[in-house]
């Protein structure tokens, strides 16, 4: 993507000088995106996101925790493949030999081309090319006899959602002109023969498939719909697939959306997490014979579902699962919690997931946290050192990083009705009085903000701003996961209504304890988020400044022209959740709200974005132009979607930001206090990060580490994404 030309000259000051460095620092950032363990329990595989694309990074698990006891041990390094093109390799999948690594393989050349599905031999680092995928590969999934392999794939110019950046897959050029026709751009199913390469579709024919589980042979349960945009994943039904005669039949309607299909050995039972949005909800277990369904008591947002292994353990009480826990995680099976923290586990759909070993004794996960950053750990399932995480890559260091100054803590207020609502609260430097205030709200609403080392979400700013001495606000407010699945849906129907009064209240909470400025104070929110910052910005004068990213601004504009319109507004229910209820749309729009005298807005999006199109920024830039009661100043940056990706661009916008608080909070004439400092030094080149791990890096290069994200990203995520395809949209 080509450059954005720096903001207007001025003279430099320390907050923006810190801010900048931060980012710097998140952009230099390692990301874990899912680790996977070997049957044996022996190995993980990692696939680590770096500037120069995605890798696969392959460790031991220690010997001290396969035989007891979560001690380290020597590394042993595994050898990488060679080939002589670069390639990107990801979504690694054990076969049952615990040697052989499938994965997808993509070429890392400017313009797009074809996925592999190649097979690499761990012990020799021979990799062999089994299969070119027919699309961008969404799922991989292997038979339990290691087999066959199935896999999801999208078709050139299928619609993204806000999760993969509101972008149509590309699989070569774009074309002109580009085609848009009822039934294009779907996802389909695909078998493969891993001994001779053969492929096949596998159905179901004219459907769409969102997500998939399957342990071979010709039976699979999905979530599948009619219509080929991410709209229709609202309107998903679970289904019982026959791959040989490609027909779906289906066993559950859920209330709301479908996310992480969960299928036993035997196929006797299915399993499936029902949630709103971005799906983290309860686990629904259900006969496929008898179409008997039920719910897994005790268990709340659940983001991974998994029937114990054998044929004799499958059954309602032998499912695992991990799922959020307030803004950390846990882990449970048969309903019970077997482990939870304030961290961050993740796996490929960036929400909490596990891999576990043959025999279940092992797990293995990407863990992030405050003050630690992501990497890939290991535990024991069970005995005295059971989930006692061992970090097995050291893909980051903290040293010398400005993010290490950032402090991370928890709190909770009650919402104006009463009702408890939670977040983070991120600072540095010692205590001096009420501080400048930034509210940073994240997208979804079915998302929130967890316990990390450097939360993504809006620009990646929360940690910036707080290092520049912002005390930082990440509420969760109704409509968040981590609170249980009515908390979530109690936004249905009153979206930007109880929801923002919760912020509101977190704002009025941190003004009482003394430790906010009132009179400096901005609201600075992404997608969902952003829409409810615009909302803030017209209906109240509790923010000085207000910075909108990537926002819904005009529900009734956006039900006919964003790839999500007329599924993710029916399923909020906005207006009456009707296409045709103009009047209930408008009611609900930032672009016809009133009430406030008048907030500073900047408005930031891309160019490229169908999740939220550039032209809501234009409206909402327009409607605050006429009105004249602000300041309002819109960025529209070529090229970029839901989430940005080129680092230029997202240097460039948060200086912009950075700006805009300093002009109208007025922190911009003196300088704000910096952790710990006197002044900022200029930051040392970064060092080559010693590690455990052996990098499968360009085919013929010397193996190396990664050192920062790819170009992808995400709505409402604590840390850049990897490349496959998570099971839920996002606005």
């Amino acid at each position: 993507m080509p450059s954005t030309a720096a903001p207007r000259q001025q003279p430099q000051r320390r907050a923006a000088i810190v801010v900048r460095r931060v980012r710097e620092a998140m952009l230099r950032l390692v990301h874990p995106a899912e680790a996977r363990v070997s049957p044996d329990g022996r190995a993980v595989a990692v696939t680590a996101t770096g500037p120069e694309g995605v890798e696969l990074v392959l460790t031991p698990v220690p010997a001290g925790v396969r035989d007891g006891e979560a001690q380290a041990a020597p590394p042993v390094l595994l050898p990488p493949p060679r080939s002589a093109t670069p390639v990107h390799r990801h979504s690694p999948r054990w076969l049952p030999d615990s040697r052989t690594l499938l994965h997808v393989a993509e070429p890392a050349g400017p313009t797009p081309a074809l996925a592999r599905l190649a097979a690499l031999d761990t012990t020799t680092g021979a990799v062999r090319s089994v299969a070119t995928a027919p699309g961008a590969v969404e799922e991989l999934l292997v038979s339990d006899d290691g087999r066959q392999a199935l896999l999801l794939c999208a078709e050139d110019g299928a619609e993204r959602d806000g999760m993969n950046l509101g972008l149509p897959v590309r699989l070569g050029a774009a074309p002109a002109p580009e085609r848009f026709a009822p039934g294009t751009g779907r996802r389909s199913l695909h078998l493969v023969d891993l001994a001779n390469g053969t492929m096949c579709e596998a159905g179901p024919a004219g459907l769409t498939v969102w997500n998939v589980a399957w342990r071979g042979g010709t039976t699979a349960v999905a979530t599948v719909s009619e219509d080929t945009l991410p709209a229709g994943y609202y309107g998903a039904r679970f289904a019982a697939l026959d791959l040989d005669a490609r027909t779906a039949r289906t066993l559950y309607e859920p209330e709301g959306q479908l996310g992480a299909p969960a299928l036993a050995a035997d196929g006797r039972l299915a399993a499936v997490c029902e949630g709103i949005s971005i799906v983290a909800g309860r686990p629904v277990v259900i006969d496929p014979v008898t179409g008997r369904t039920e719910v897994v008591p005790g268990v709340e947002d659940a983001t991974w579902l998994q029937f114990d292994g054998s044929a004799a353990d499958d059954h309602p009480g032998s499912l695992w699962f991990a799922g959020w826990d307030g803004t950390g995680s846990r882990v449970g099976r048969a309903g019970r919690s077997l482990w939870s923290g304030a961290v961050t586990l993740s796996g490929a759909a960036f929400q909490p997931a596990l891999s576990l070993s043959a025999d279940r004794r092992i797990a293995a996960t990407v863990l992030d946290a405050p003050g630690r950053p992501a990497e890939a750990v290991v535990a024991r399932t069970g005995g005295p050192d059971a989930w006692n995480w061992l970090a097995v890559t050291t893909l980051n260091t903290s040293a010398g990083s400005p993010l290490a100054e950032v402090r991370t803590e928890e709190t909770t207020w009650s919402a104006s009705d009463g009702r408890a609502v939670d977040g983070l609260v991120l600072s540095s430097g010692a205590p001096t009085g009420p501080r400048p205030l930034a509210v940073l709200v994240h997208g979804g609403p079915a998302w929130l903000w967890s316990a990390g080392y450097a939360p993504g979400d809006v620009l990646g700013l929360a940690p910036a701003l707080a290092a520049a001495g912002y005390l930082v606000l990440l509420p969760n407010p109704r409509g968040s996961s981590g609170r249980g699945l009515d908390h979530a849906r109690a936004v249905v129907g009153d979206v930007g209504g109880a929801d923002l009064d919760d912020v509101l209240s977190g704002v009025r909470h941190l003004v009482d304890a003394g430790l906010a400025d009132p009179d400096r104070a901005a609201v600075l929110g992404h997608s969902y988020g952003g829409f409810l910052a615009a909302l803030a910005a017209m209906r109240t004068d509790v923010f000085r400044a207000a910075v909108v990213v990537s926002a819904p601004t005009d529900w009734l504009s956006f039900t006919h022209t964003s790839n999500i319109g007329g599924g993710y507004d029916r399923t909020y229910r906005i207006g009456s959740g009707s296409t045709d209820d103009r009047a209930g749309l408008i009611a609900r729009s930032p672009v016809f709200a009133q009430g406030g005298g008048g907030t500073p807005t900047l408005i930031v999006h891309g160019s490229a974005d169908r999740v939220t199109p550039v032209g809501q920024a234009h409206e909402l830039y327009r409607s605050l132009l006429r009105t004249g009661r602000a300041p309002v100043e819109l960025y529209v940056y070529p090229d970029e979607g839901h989430e940005f990706t080129d680092g230029s661009h997202i240097l460039d916008a948060a200086a912009r930001v950075e700006e805009w608080l300093a002009t109208h909070l007025g922190t911009g004439a003196s300088t704000p206090a910096l952790p710990h400092r006197t002044a900022v030094p200029e930051e040392a080149s970064p060092e080559p990060i010693p590690g455990t791990a052996s990098p499968v890096g360009p085919e013929g290069a010397a193996p190396r580490a990664p050192s920062g994200p790819t170009a992808r990203g995400r709505s409402g995520s604590a840390t850049p994404p990897p490349t496959a395809v998570p099971d839920g949209s996002e606005q």
